[in-house]
Protein backbone atom coordinates (compact mmCIF):
# COMPACT_ATOMS: atom_id res chain seq x y z
CA UNK A 1 0.00 0.00 0.00
CA UNK A 2 3.16 2.25 0.58
CA UNK A 3 3.01 2.20 -3.76
CA UNK A 4 0.20 4.20 -3.44
CA UNK A 5 1.09 7.31 -1.27
CA UNK A 6 3.36 8.28 -3.60
CA UNK A 7 2.55 11.09 -6.29
CA UNK A 8 4.74 9.53 -9.31
CA UNK A 9 2.43 6.13 -8.85
CA UNK A 10 -1.19 8.03 -9.63
CA UNK A 11 0.72 10.30 -12.03
CA UNK A 12 2.14 6.79 -13.81
CA UNK A 13 -1.02 5.66 -13.75
CA UNK A 14 -3.41 8.66 -15.13
CA UNK A 15 -0.98 8.41 -17.91
CA UNK A 16 -0.89 5.11 -18.76
CA UNK A 17 -4.40 4.67 -18.55
CA UNK A 18 -4.69 7.64 -20.95
CA UNK A 19 -2.46 6.05 -23.30
CA UNK A 20 -3.84 2.47 -23.24
CA UNK A 21 -7.04 4.20 -24.10
CA UNK A 22 -5.71 6.74 -27.24
CA UNK A 23 -3.67 3.60 -28.18
CA UNK A 24 -7.02 1.13 -28.34
CA UNK A 25 -9.08 4.03 -30.24
CA UNK A 26 -7.76 1.67 -33.78
CA UNK A 27 -9.41 -1.26 -32.26
CA UNK A 28 -12.00 0.09 -30.63
CA UNK A 29 -13.47 1.45 -34.52
CA UNK A 30 -11.91 -1.81 -35.82
CA UNK A 31 -14.04 -3.34 -33.19
CA UNK A 32 -17.13 -1.29 -33.94
CA UNK A 33 -17.11 -2.34 -37.78
CA UNK A 34 -16.84 -5.96 -37.26
CA UNK A 35 -19.79 -6.07 -34.58
CA UNK A 36 -21.96 -4.12 -36.53
CA UNK A 37 -22.40 -6.94 -39.37
CA UNK A 38 -24.58 -8.85 -36.69
CA UNK A 39 -27.85 -7.94 -35.59
CA UNK A 40 -28.31 -4.84 -33.42
CA UNK A 41 -29.58 -6.62 -30.76
CA UNK A 42 -25.99 -8.50 -30.43
CA UNK A 43 -23.81 -5.97 -31.14
CA UNK A 44 -22.91 -4.19 -27.37
CA UNK A 45 -22.81 -7.86 -26.10
CA UNK A 46 -20.43 -8.71 -28.83
CA UNK A 47 -18.07 -6.05 -28.10
CA UNK A 48 -18.30 -5.59 -24.45
CA UNK A 49 -17.67 -9.36 -24.62
CA UNK A 50 -14.56 -9.30 -26.80
CA UNK A 51 -13.06 -6.46 -24.48
CA UNK A 52 -13.22 -8.33 -21.53
CA UNK A 53 -11.67 -11.64 -22.74
CA UNK A 54 -8.87 -9.33 -24.60
CA UNK A 55 -8.42 -8.07 -20.72
CA UNK A 56 -6.88 -11.06 -19.42
CA UNK A 57 -4.97 -11.65 -22.83
CA UNK A 58 -3.47 -8.07 -22.35
CA UNK A 59 -2.78 -9.02 -18.22
CA UNK A 60 -1.18 -12.59 -19.63
CA UNK A 61 1.04 -10.84 -22.30
CA UNK A 62 2.01 -8.02 -19.36
CA UNK A 63 2.78 -10.78 -16.79
CA UNK A 64 4.99 -12.97 -19.41
CA UNK A 65 6.91 -9.63 -20.86
CA UNK A 66 7.91 -8.53 -17.48
CA UNK A 67 9.30 -12.05 -16.44
CA UNK A 68 11.06 -12.14 -19.49
CA UNK A 69 12.47 -8.57 -19.01
CA UNK A 70 13.28 -9.92 -15.91
CA UNK A 71 16.13 -12.03 -17.16
CA UNK A 72 19.01 -10.09 -16.33
CA UNK A 73 22.14 -12.35 -16.85
CA UNK A 74 24.10 -11.47 -20.16
CA UNK A 75 23.89 -13.59 -23.08
CA UNK A 76 26.22 -12.00 -25.21
CA UNK A 77 28.83 -9.17 -25.56
CA UNK A 78 29.63 -7.03 -28.45
CA UNK A 79 32.56 -8.65 -29.51
CA UNK A 80 30.55 -11.78 -29.99
CA UNK A 81 28.80 -10.83 -32.98
CA UNK A 82 31.27 -8.33 -34.53
CA UNK A 83 34.69 -8.36 -35.96
CA UNK A 84 37.28 -6.18 -34.37
CA UNK A 85 37.62 -4.28 -37.14
CA UNK A 86 34.05 -3.36 -36.85
CA UNK A 87 34.24 -2.30 -33.46
CA UNK A 88 37.45 0.13 -33.52
CA UNK A 89 35.95 1.48 -36.32
CA UNK A 90 32.29 2.33 -35.18
CA UNK A 91 33.94 2.81 -31.21
CA UNK A 92 32.02 -0.07 -29.95
CA UNK A 93 32.39 -1.21 -26.69
CA UNK A 94 33.62 -4.77 -27.35
CA UNK A 95 32.71 -5.59 -23.40
CA UNK A 96 29.49 -4.27 -23.42
CA UNK A 97 26.91 -7.37 -22.50
CA UNK A 98 22.92 -7.96 -23.64
CA UNK A 99 20.64 -9.62 -21.55
CA UNK A 100 17.31 -11.08 -22.16
CA UNK A 101 15.71 -7.80 -20.77
CA UNK A 102 17.93 -5.70 -22.98
CA UNK A 103 16.87 -7.25 -26.30
CA UNK A 104 13.17 -6.94 -25.18
CA UNK A 105 13.60 -3.24 -24.63
CA UNK A 106 15.78 -2.83 -27.55
CA UNK A 107 13.77 -4.40 -30.29
CA UNK A 108 10.86 -2.90 -28.05
CA UNK A 109 11.75 0.11 -28.50
CA UNK A 110 12.60 0.24 -32.04
CA UNK A 111 8.96 -1.19 -32.89
CA UNK A 112 7.82 1.74 -30.92
CA UNK A 113 9.26 3.97 -32.65
CA UNK A 114 8.85 2.21 -36.34
CA UNK A 115 5.14 1.62 -35.54
CA UNK A 116 4.44 5.12 -34.19
CA UNK A 117 6.22 6.38 -37.58
CA UNK A 118 3.97 4.35 -39.52
CA UNK A 119 0.89 5.47 -37.81
CA UNK A 120 1.54 9.16 -38.04
CA UNK A 121 2.38 8.61 -42.02
CA UNK A 122 -1.24 6.87 -42.19
CA UNK A 123 -2.63 9.91 -40.64
CA UNK A 124 -0.97 12.33 -42.62
CA UNK A 125 -0.81 10.67 -46.20
CA UNK A 126 -4.12 8.18 -45.72
CA UNK A 127 -4.18 4.35 -47.14
CA UNK A 128 -1.91 4.03 -50.21
CA UNK A 129 -4.34 1.47 -51.73
CA UNK A 130 -7.67 0.38 -51.34
CA UNK A 131 -8.75 -3.51 -51.48
CA UNK A 132 -11.48 -4.53 -53.42
CA UNK A 133 -14.26 -5.78 -51.03
CA UNK A 134 -15.22 -9.46 -51.02
CA UNK A 135 -18.47 -11.06 -49.89
CA UNK A 136 -18.57 -13.00 -46.83
CA UNK A 137 -20.14 -15.55 -44.85
CA UNK A 138 -22.79 -14.76 -42.12
CA UNK A 139 -21.03 -13.57 -39.24
CA UNK A 140 -22.25 -15.40 -35.74
CA UNK A 141 -21.88 -13.75 -32.43
CA UNK A 142 -18.55 -16.53 -31.31
CA UNK A 143 -16.94 -15.80 -34.80
CA UNK A 144 -16.73 -11.85 -33.84
CA UNK A 145 -15.98 -12.28 -30.30
CA UNK A 146 -13.04 -14.43 -31.25
CA UNK A 147 -12.23 -11.68 -33.99
CA UNK A 148 -12.37 -9.10 -31.49
CA UNK A 149 -9.41 -11.06 -29.38
CA UNK A 150 -7.75 -12.01 -32.24
CA UNK A 151 -7.21 -8.27 -32.80
CA UNK A 152 -6.69 -7.30 -29.57
CA UNK A 153 -3.55 -9.59 -29.31
CA UNK A 154 -2.11 -7.80 -32.29
CA UNK A 155 -3.21 -4.05 -30.98
CA UNK A 156 -1.72 -5.35 -27.38
CA UNK A 157 2.02 -5.39 -28.00
CA UNK A 158 2.85 -1.76 -28.45
CA UNK A 159 0.43 -1.01 -25.87
CA UNK A 160 2.39 -3.60 -23.23
CA UNK A 161 5.87 -2.27 -24.32
CA UNK A 162 4.32 1.35 -23.36
CA UNK A 163 3.48 0.13 -20.00
CA UNK A 164 7.03 -1.01 -19.63
CA UNK A 165 8.81 2.05 -20.57
CA UNK A 166 6.89 4.04 -18.64
CA UNK A 167 6.33 2.05 -15.44
CA UNK A 168 9.10 0.12 -13.49
CA UNK A 169 8.74 -3.92 -13.93
CA UNK A 170 8.58 -4.34 -10.16
CA UNK A 171 5.31 -1.95 -10.20
CA UNK A 172 3.18 -4.45 -12.50
CA UNK A 173 0.35 -3.76 -10.10
CA UNK A 174 0.07 -0.02 -11.80
CA UNK A 175 -0.07 -1.97 -15.08
CA UNK A 176 -2.26 -4.41 -14.73
CA UNK A 177 -4.49 -0.90 -13.08
CA UNK A 178 -3.98 0.85 -16.81
CA UNK A 179 -5.29 -2.38 -18.33
CA UNK A 180 -8.21 -3.02 -15.93
CA UNK A 181 -9.27 1.22 -15.97
CA UNK A 182 -8.58 1.54 -20.14
CA UNK A 183 -10.67 -1.68 -21.16
CA UNK A 184 -13.51 -0.60 -18.52
CA UNK A 185 -13.45 2.45 -20.22
CA UNK A 186 -13.66 1.50 -23.79
CA UNK A 187 -16.29 -1.05 -23.02
CA UNK A 188 -18.39 1.71 -21.67
CA UNK A 189 -17.49 4.82 -23.72
CA UNK A 190 -16.53 2.88 -26.76
CA UNK A 191 -18.70 4.88 -28.97
CA UNK A 192 -17.98 8.03 -27.46
CA UNK A 193 -14.23 7.80 -27.52
CA UNK A 194 -14.22 6.86 -31.19
CA UNK A 195 -16.31 9.96 -31.76
CA UNK A 196 -13.82 12.24 -29.42
CA UNK A 197 -10.90 11.10 -31.61
CA UNK A 198 -12.13 11.41 -34.68
CA UNK A 199 -13.61 15.00 -34.13
CA UNK A 200 -10.00 15.36 -32.41
CA UNK A 201 -7.57 13.81 -34.33
CA UNK A 202 -4.56 15.85 -32.95
CA UNK A 203 -4.96 13.50 -29.54
CA UNK A 204 -4.27 10.58 -31.77
CA UNK A 205 -1.44 12.20 -32.99
CA UNK A 206 -0.14 13.56 -29.75
CA UNK A 207 -0.38 9.89 -28.50
CA UNK A 208 1.94 8.68 -31.57
CA UNK A 209 4.66 11.39 -30.42
CA UNK A 210 4.45 10.11 -26.71
CA UNK A 211 4.74 6.72 -28.21
CA UNK A 212 8.34 7.43 -30.11
CA UNK A 213 9.74 9.17 -27.00
CA UNK A 214 8.96 5.93 -25.12
CA UNK A 215 10.71 3.81 -27.91
CA UNK A 216 13.51 5.83 -27.79
CA UNK A 217 14.04 5.61 -23.77
CA UNK A 218 13.52 1.82 -24.17
CA UNK A 219 16.10 1.55 -26.72
CA UNK A 220 18.36 3.84 -24.27
CA UNK A 221 17.49 2.00 -21.58
CA UNK A 222 18.86 -1.19 -23.21
CA UNK A 223 22.28 0.70 -24.17
CA UNK A 224 21.86 0.86 -20.02
CA UNK A 225 21.47 4.56 -20.22
CA UNK A 226 19.13 5.71 -17.88
CA UNK A 227 16.90 8.32 -18.31
CA UNK A 228 15.20 9.51 -15.73
CA UNK A 229 11.03 8.64 -15.89
CA UNK A 230 10.11 12.13 -14.61
CA UNK A 231 11.12 14.32 -18.11
CA UNK A 232 8.39 11.64 -19.47
CA UNK A 233 5.80 12.16 -17.06
CA UNK A 234 6.46 16.29 -17.47
CA UNK A 235 6.20 16.00 -21.37
CA UNK A 236 3.18 13.99 -21.36
CA UNK A 237 1.65 16.80 -18.61
CA UNK A 238 2.66 19.57 -19.89
CA UNK A 239 1.39 18.33 -24.12
CA UNK A 240 -2.11 16.95 -23.04
CA UNK A 241 -2.41 20.02 -21.07
CA UNK A 242 -1.75 22.55 -23.95
CA UNK A 243 -3.82 20.33 -26.34
CA UNK A 244 -6.47 20.41 -24.10
CA UNK A 245 -6.63 24.06 -24.15
CA UNK A 246 -5.80 24.05 -27.72
CA UNK A 247 -9.49 22.26 -28.01
CA UNK A 248 -11.02 24.62 -25.94
CA UNK A 249 -10.05 27.63 -27.95
CA UNK A 250 -11.01 26.21 -31.59
CA UNK A 251 -14.23 25.13 -29.92
CA UNK A 252 -14.85 28.41 -28.92
CA UNK A 253 -13.81 29.65 -31.84
CA UNK A 254 -16.06 27.84 -33.46
CA UNK A 255 -19.31 27.99 -31.43
CA UNK A 256 -19.07 31.72 -31.08
CA UNK A 257 -19.97 33.07 -34.26
CA UNK A 258 -22.56 30.37 -35.33
CA UNK A 259 -25.71 32.91 -34.55
CA UNK A 260 -24.15 35.95 -36.10
CA UNK A 261 -23.40 33.85 -39.78
CA UNK A 262 -26.78 32.58 -39.69
CA UNK A 263 -29.74 34.45 -41.33
CA UNK A 264 -32.82 35.05 -39.49
CA UNK A 265 -35.42 32.14 -39.65
CA UNK A 266 -39.00 32.90 -39.25
CA UNK A 267 -39.51 33.10 -35.86
CA UNK A 268 -36.61 35.21 -35.29
CA UNK A 269 -37.49 37.00 -37.93
CA UNK A 270 -41.20 37.73 -36.47
CA UNK A 271 -39.60 38.68 -32.92
CA UNK A 272 -37.22 41.01 -34.30
CA UNK A 273 -40.02 42.73 -36.43
CA UNK A 274 -42.36 43.36 -33.30
CA UNK A 275 -39.72 44.97 -31.33
CA UNK A 276 -38.70 47.28 -34.31
CA UNK A 277 -39.37 50.75 -33.71
CA UNK A 278 -40.63 52.43 -37.19
CA UNK A 279 -37.80 55.40 -36.89
CA UNK A 280 -38.35 56.12 -40.55
CA UNK A 281 -39.80 59.65 -41.45
CA UNK A 282 -41.36 60.21 -44.71
CA UNK A 283 -41.44 62.94 -46.76
CA UNK A 284 -44.24 64.61 -49.03
CA UNK A 285 -42.14 64.17 -51.94
CA UNK A 286 -43.83 60.30 -53.56
CA UNK A 287 -40.98 59.38 -55.46
CA UNK A 288 -38.50 59.66 -53.18
CA UNK A 289 -40.33 59.46 -49.57
CA UNK A 290 -37.38 58.51 -47.58
CA UNK A 291 -35.16 60.43 -49.50
CA UNK A 292 -32.31 59.77 -51.85
CA UNK A 293 -29.20 57.35 -51.09
CA UNK A 294 -26.26 58.82 -49.92
CA UNK A 295 -22.94 56.57 -49.38
CA UNK A 296 -20.70 56.82 -46.89
CA UNK A 297 -17.01 56.75 -47.08
CA UNK A 298 -16.27 54.26 -44.97
CA UNK A 299 -18.91 52.13 -42.86
CA UNK A 300 -17.85 50.39 -39.14
CA UNK A 301 -18.64 46.80 -38.51
CA UNK A 302 -21.86 47.75 -36.49
CA UNK A 303 -23.50 49.52 -39.10
CA UNK A 304 -22.93 46.61 -41.55
CA UNK A 305 -24.49 44.24 -38.98
CA UNK A 306 -27.53 46.97 -38.87
CA UNK A 307 -27.19 47.13 -42.84
CA UNK A 308 -27.09 43.71 -43.26
CA UNK A 309 -29.92 42.95 -40.28
CA UNK A 310 -32.46 45.21 -42.56
CA UNK A 311 -31.71 43.28 -45.79
CA UNK A 312 -32.66 40.04 -43.61
CA UNK A 313 -35.58 41.34 -42.32
CA UNK A 314 -37.31 43.34 -45.58
CA UNK A 315 -38.57 40.10 -47.16
CA UNK A 316 -41.05 39.65 -44.35
CA UNK A 317 -41.75 43.55 -43.88
CA UNK A 318 -42.54 43.33 -47.80
CA UNK A 319 -44.54 40.30 -47.05
CA UNK A 320 -46.49 42.05 -44.64
CA UNK A 321 -47.27 45.33 -46.38
CA UNK A 322 -48.56 43.35 -49.62
CA UNK A 323 -50.27 40.21 -47.95
CA UNK A 324 -53.67 41.67 -47.39
CA UNK A 325 -53.61 43.82 -50.50
CA UNK A 326 -56.44 42.77 -53.38
CA UNK A 327 -55.80 41.99 -57.12
CA UNK A 328 -57.29 45.56 -57.57
CA UNK A 329 -55.21 46.96 -55.30
CA UNK A 330 -51.55 45.56 -56.64
CA UNK A 331 -52.71 46.75 -59.75
CA UNK A 332 -52.60 50.56 -58.28
CA UNK A 333 -49.91 53.09 -59.53
CA UNK A 334 -47.75 53.46 -56.20
CA UNK A 335 -47.50 56.67 -57.79
CA UNK A 336 -48.81 59.27 -60.60
CA UNK A 337 -46.54 57.90 -63.68
CA UNK A 338 -45.31 55.32 -61.80
CA UNK A 339 -44.97 51.23 -61.12
CA UNK A 340 -47.97 49.32 -59.64
CA UNK A 341 -47.17 47.54 -56.62
CA UNK A 342 -47.40 44.56 -58.55
CA UNK A 343 -44.68 45.14 -60.73
CA UNK A 344 -42.30 46.57 -57.28
CA UNK A 345 -42.87 43.56 -55.99
CA UNK A 346 -41.64 42.06 -59.20
CA UNK A 347 -38.80 44.50 -59.49
CA UNK A 348 -37.52 44.15 -56.09
CA UNK A 349 -36.92 40.71 -56.76
CA UNK A 350 -35.82 41.63 -60.15
CA UNK A 351 -33.28 44.11 -58.46
CA UNK A 352 -32.19 41.75 -55.73
CA UNK A 353 -31.93 39.32 -58.06
CA UNK A 354 -28.48 40.98 -59.71
CA UNK A 355 -27.41 43.06 -56.82
CA UNK A 356 -26.74 39.28 -55.20
CA UNK A 357 -24.86 38.06 -59.01
CA UNK A 358 -22.99 41.14 -58.47
CA UNK A 359 -21.69 40.20 -55.01
CA UNK A 360 -20.44 37.23 -56.62
CA UNK A 361 -18.66 38.72 -59.16
CA UNK A 362 -16.96 41.24 -56.63
CA UNK A 363 -15.66 38.09 -54.85
CA UNK A 364 -14.83 36.22 -57.51
CA UNK A 365 -12.87 38.18 -59.99
CA UNK A 366 -10.01 41.39 -59.73
CA UNK A 367 -12.91 44.77 -60.18
CA UNK A 368 -15.06 43.20 -62.81
CA UNK A 369 -17.32 45.14 -65.02
CA UNK A 370 -20.69 44.07 -64.41
CA UNK A 371 -23.77 43.36 -66.59
CA UNK A 372 -25.93 46.11 -66.73
CA UNK A 373 -29.82 45.77 -66.57
CA UNK A 374 -32.45 48.11 -67.87
CA UNK A 375 -35.12 48.19 -65.10
CA UNK A 376 -37.77 49.78 -66.59
CA UNK A 377 -38.28 47.22 -69.50
CA UNK A 378 -37.56 44.31 -66.88
CA UNK A 379 -40.72 45.69 -65.10
CA UNK A 380 -42.71 45.20 -68.54
CA UNK A 381 -42.05 41.88 -69.17
CA UNK A 382 -44.76 38.94 -68.92
CA UNK A 383 -43.56 37.44 -65.77
CA UNK A 384 -44.71 40.88 -64.00
CA UNK A 385 -48.23 39.86 -64.10
CA UNK A 386 -48.12 37.32 -62.63
CA UNK A 387 -49.21 36.66 -58.55
CA UNK A 388 -46.72 38.59 -55.93
CA UNK A 389 -46.60 35.04 -54.44
CA UNK A 390 -43.85 33.83 -56.69
CA UNK A 391 -41.64 37.49 -55.87
CA UNK A 392 -42.13 37.13 -52.69
CA UNK A 393 -41.13 33.57 -52.27
CA UNK A 394 -38.09 34.28 -54.37
CA UNK A 395 -37.05 37.55 -52.47
CA UNK A 396 -37.59 35.07 -49.13
CA UNK A 397 -34.88 32.48 -50.67
CA UNK A 398 -32.55 34.90 -52.48
CA UNK A 399 -32.34 37.07 -49.01
CA UNK A 400 -31.26 34.17 -46.87
CA UNK A 401 -28.77 32.68 -49.21
CA UNK A 402 -27.69 36.73 -49.75
CA UNK A 403 -27.50 37.36 -45.82
CA UNK A 404 -25.42 33.95 -45.54
CA UNK A 405 -23.42 35.32 -47.73
CA UNK A 406 -22.57 38.68 -46.54
CA UNK A 407 -22.47 37.98 -42.69
CA UNK A 408 -19.40 35.38 -43.37
CA UNK A 409 -17.55 38.08 -45.18
CA UNK A 410 -14.49 39.36 -43.73
CA UNK A 411 -13.52 43.80 -43.68
CA UNK A 412 -11.30 43.29 -46.76
CA UNK A 413 -13.81 40.86 -48.72
CA UNK A 414 -16.20 43.99 -48.15
CA UNK A 415 -13.56 46.49 -49.22
CA UNK A 416 -13.83 44.67 -52.90
CA UNK A 417 -15.28 46.79 -55.84
CA UNK A 418 -17.02 46.19 -59.22
CA UNK A 419 -17.09 48.64 -61.88
CA UNK A 420 -20.72 50.03 -63.65
CA UNK A 421 -20.13 49.85 -67.62
CA UNK A 422 -22.64 52.65 -68.06
CA UNK A 423 -20.58 55.33 -65.60
CA UNK A 424 -17.38 54.03 -64.73
CA UNK A 425 -18.18 54.25 -61.36
CA UNK A 426 -16.68 52.16 -58.56
CA UNK A 427 -18.75 50.45 -55.82
CA UNK A 428 -17.58 48.54 -52.93
CA UNK A 429 -19.64 46.06 -51.45
CA UNK A 430 -19.90 47.65 -47.85
CA UNK A 431 -21.22 50.68 -50.13
CA UNK A 432 -23.72 48.25 -51.90
CA UNK A 433 -24.93 46.83 -49.04
CA UNK A 434 -25.26 49.99 -47.92
CA UNK A 435 -27.61 51.08 -51.21
CA UNK A 436 -29.31 48.00 -51.24
CA UNK A 437 -30.80 48.21 -47.19
CA UNK A 438 -31.72 51.45 -48.22
CA UNK A 439 -33.85 50.41 -51.57
CA UNK A 440 -35.50 47.66 -49.63
CA UNK A 441 -36.81 50.55 -47.55
CA UNK A 442 -37.19 53.25 -50.08
CA UNK A 443 -39.96 50.76 -52.21
CA UNK A 444 -41.67 49.42 -48.79
CA UNK A 445 -42.19 53.68 -48.23
CA UNK A 446 -43.90 53.67 -51.79
CA UNK A 447 -46.00 50.84 -51.03
CA UNK A 448 -47.18 52.39 -47.14
CA UNK A 449 -47.59 55.69 -48.45
CA UNK A 450 -49.83 54.41 -51.02
CA UNK A 451 -51.66 52.52 -48.56
CA UNK A 452 -51.94 55.76 -46.08
CA UNK A 453 -52.86 58.28 -48.84
CA UNK A 454 -55.74 55.34 -50.20
CA UNK A 455 -56.91 54.63 -46.66
CA UNK A 456 -56.20 50.63 -47.31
Amino acid sequence: MELFLKPDTWLALLTLCFLEIVLGIDNIIFISIVSNKLPEEQRQKARNTGLFLAMFVRIGFLLGITWIIGFKEPLFAVKDIFPDFLIKYFHFHGDHTFSGRDLILGFGGLFLIAKSTMEINHEMEGDGETKEGKKSAVPTLAGTIVQIILLDIIFSFDSILTAVGIVDRDKVIIMIMAVIVSIGVMMFFSGSISRFIQKHPSMEVLALGFLILIGFMLFLESLEIAVPKGYIYFAVAFSLLIEFFNIRVISKRKADPVKLYKPFSEAEAQEALSQKIEEIQYSDDPKYPIGKFVSKENYTQEELQQLIEKIDLFPYQLQAVVENLSEAQLDTPYREGGWTVRQLVHHLSDSHLNAYVRVKWALTEETPTIKAYNQTKWAETPDTRLSVEYPLAMIKSLHRKWVGLLKQLLPDQLKKEYVHPDTGKHTRLDQMTASYAWHGEHHLAHIKSLKKRMNW
